[in-house]
């Protein structure tokens, strides 16, 4: 399954993870670990992932690569509008591109953690 984990952090915790991981990896420890995409506050995350965007994500896995003119057209949403969330989800990289120009979500599962402390 490929799965990707989004999060809340702040800086400090953020460095203390990579530092963590760069020291695993100097020692040569090799384990897998899900991919996480890391926001600076639950607002930033909820701002970003809005209720548009998820129901872009979900589309676009269930039907597979498309253009972004049928994606537009199978939510019955404007081309602008959708050309703009998908920018931000491919600079965010919950969807690629391929040569073509179609887009596509890598991911078969997207899991965002909260956790109280951060929500407020």
């Amino acid at each position: 399954m490929n799965e990707v984990t989004l999060h809340v952090t702040d800086s400090q915790t953020f460095f203390s993870e990579v530092r963590t991981l760069a020291a695993a990896l100097d020692r040569g420890e090799r384990t897998p670990a899900v991919p996480q995409i890391g926001f600076e506050g639950a607002e930033t995350l909820l701002r970003v992932l809005t209720p548009n965007r998820w129901q872009l994500l979900r589309r676009l896995r269930s039907d597979g690569p498309g253009s972004i003119r049928a994606l537009a057209a199978s939510l019955g949403r404007d081309y602008r509008g959708v050309h703009a969330d998908v920018t931000a989800l491919l600079d965010l990289g919950l969807i690629v591109r391929d040569d073509a120009g179609k887009s596509s979500v890598p991911w078969s599962r997207i899991t965002a953690e909260l956790k109280l402390e951060h929500a407020a």
